[in-house]
């Protein structure tokens, strides 16, 4: 299985402050018990962060910059520690998105200008509330704003990608995420896992609170995983949680996870809600298709922050080997700063629960089947290199290490390309045992073409019943040896 370690909303609290050592230490123990535990658990093979990387600062405090970068310093520290203990240092494997929290409000703000009364748009709410609007309200002040200068409301996550920018810096070029952009991309679990990680505060500012993905960043990141694919399993990372009480507007449409699903998308992490919770959300196009939506608790919040009941923790998630289901452990501080096995009553008492979901279906509503995928175009490309003229035994060479033989035409291509190398050893490498008269005369037939008549007569004695061949093309056979035999003399 492939598992992850699953945590969110790192903001220190101001009340109840929590240092780096105090946190990495109390991670580091609660890991070294996972073997013991009852079920045993997996050790973790990547981290997801899913946003709230600092507290963030408010309105017209001083040096805010100041402030919001020495957070960062201390958000950077603890995830390059956590990576080195629980990855050994490998940052690729680590996705990071940003939260609420991370949205400098001061910047946002100093990019708007206050509306005169006299000056309201004439459909007040329906602009308020229009796709990309331009217009924000004040609920403190009962005032109108207006987004005036989009260049520097655009800057108001500044600081979190500089501070993203630094964490991934140590990777190559061609690995390494984008920064100010709607959605990354990342490849997990030796590229079965195909991760698109999105901003979900496209119109997050100090005046509005709600999520948002904008629906081209899903299409894009929907399109540009199928390029990179075909992938087992296709994950979807981001912030906000996708319900709330009533009166509440921090939360993301769940529309926008739909519309996930339907790009083949089964297993969603967020933030934001403080506490762990497992949403199944379904999609019928036409027929029923399922995600499992897992949010993980605050793993900083301090007791003013957390719900009714919560504490601090994260969560593991163990991916099954067949990629259709996973088992989500959460892991709560209870005590002395310490992690341990949470004791849930939605989990029914337990401190797991086990999630299921329906693979992606093809155009034809058939499931997917990645790996016949990704092989069948191996086949193919190899098949095309052979007809551009490139060395049969390379092509050869590469249809061996790709496992081509596992398909009926993948095995036709490996006799093909071992007939115009005319390399018996190689092709029998890459063939396996023959399992048809075909493949076992063409075998034989190269064996011959190098003068090696005992290495023909020892694998048709071996295998000539297996395969059926007997009779007069048997015999035949047995004459070619006998005459090379005898010629080689």
């Amino acid at each position: 299985m492939f598992c992850i370690l699953h945590i969110t909303d790192l903001h220190r609290s101001l009340h109840d402050p929590l240092s780096n050592d105090e946190l990495i230490s109390a991670l580091v123990s609660d890991r070294d018990s996972f073997p013991s535990e009852d079920p045993p658990i997996a050790l973790p093979q990547a981290i997801v962060v899913s946003g709230d990387i600092i507290q963030g600062v408010g309105l017209c405090v001083s040096e805010p910059a100041k402030q919001l970068a020495e957070q960062y310093d201390t958000a950077h520290a603890f995830l390059v520690e956590l990576t080195d203990r629980f990855l050994g240092g490998d940052r690729s494997k680590v996705v990071i998105v940003p939260g609420n929290h991370d949205i400098d409000w001061n910047v946002a703000r100093s990019s708007m200008i206050e509306v005169a009364e006299a000056d309201y748009p004439k459909e007040f709410l329906q602009s308020l509330h229009k796709l990309g609007s331009p217009y924000r309200w004040d609920w403190k002040t009962r005032t109108l704003y207006k987004i005036n200068d989009r260049t520097a409301y655009e800057n108001r996550l500044a600081a979190f990608w500089r501070f993203f920018d630094n964490f991934y810096s140590p990777l190559p070029a061609d690995q390494r995420p984008q920064s100010g952009v709607d959605a990354n991309l990342y490849s997990l679990d030796e590229g079965r896992i195909g991760v698109a990680a999105f901003n979900s505060c496209a119109s997050n500012d100090c005046f509005a609170f709600q999520g948002d993905i904008p629906k081209n960043a899903i299409a894009r990141a929907y399109l540009d995983l199928k390029e990179r694919g075909p992938w087992h399993l296709r994950v979807a990372v981001w912030h906000h949680d996708i319900e709330g009480p009533p009166h509440r507007s921090d939360y993301m449409d769940p529309e926008i996870v739909r519309g996930m699903i339907g790009r083949g998308f089964r297993l969603g992490l967020y933030g934001h809600q403080h506490k762990p919770q497992v949403t199944p959300q379904h999609v019928f196009i036409p027929g029923r298709e399922e995600m499992a939506v897992v949010s993980a608790g605050s793993l900083c919040a301090g007791a003013r922050e957390l719900p009714t009941g919560a504490r601090r923790g994260y969560s593991v998630i163990e991916i099954g080997d067949d990629y259709d289901q996973a088992r989500v452990h959460v892991r709560e501080m209870a005590f002395a700063n310490l992690f341990s096995r949470a004791n849930l009553a939605a989990f029914e008492g337990k401190s797991f629960v086990d999630l299921k979901w329906t693979r992606p279906v093809d155009a034809g509503g058939r499931p997917e089947t990645p790996e016949l995928d990704k092989l069948t175009s191996v086949i193919l490309a190899a098949e095309a290199s052979l007809n551009a003229g490139e060395t049969p035994a390379a092509v050869l060479s590469v249809l061996q290490q790709e496992g081509a033989a596992a398909l009926p035409y993948g095995r036709r291509l490996i006799t093909m390309a071992g007939l115009a190398a005319l390399a018996p050893d190689e092709t029998l490498a890459a063939l396996g045992t023959p399992t048809s008269i075909e493949e076992l005369m063409i075998i034989a037939d190269l064996f011959l073409a190098q003068s090696r008549p005992d290495d023909a007569e020892t694998l048709l004695l071996k295998l000539a019943s297996e395969v059926g061949l007997t009779g007069g093309p048997l015999q035949e056979m047995q004459r070619r040896i006998d005459m090379t035999r005898r010629m080689s003399k």
